[in-house]
């Protein structure tokens, strides 16, 4: 897995897609568990200027864990307490399956 794919995973999952989309597989999916299921790279794409447009988020990274063809980041949304985890799924440098996770903190 290259430090370019890497880096764009990280970058996505911080609520940054532009570094993430050259490198977004045709057939993409986007499971947002609990949610739904976003399909193919144009429906990503979509998602994703929608999100841009209501601003950026102020999410950081936390703990990273690469596999052989799987990226899974952690993070935290640092003003809510709200945490994620996206697990992607990478065949020849592309994404090729995205799940996210989300939860509040319980109190």
């Amino acid at each position: 897995m290259n430090a370019q794919i890497i880096a764009a995973c990280e970058a996505f999952s911080m609520g940054d897609s532009t570094a993430a989309l050259p490198f977004i597989a045709d057939g993409i999916e986007w499971h947002i568990v609990g949610d739904r299921t976003i399909d193919g790279n144009a429906a990503v794409k979509e998602m994703c200027t929608d999100a841009a447009s209501q601003g950026t988020p102020n999410f950081q990274n936390g703990r990273v864990i690469k596999g052989k063809n799987h990226l899974i980041v952690e993070g935290a949304d640092l003003d809510t307490d709200m945490y994620y985890c996206d697990i992607y799924t990478i065949e020849n440098d592309q994404i090729m399956e995205i799940t996210s996770y989300s939860l509040a903190a319980v109190e």
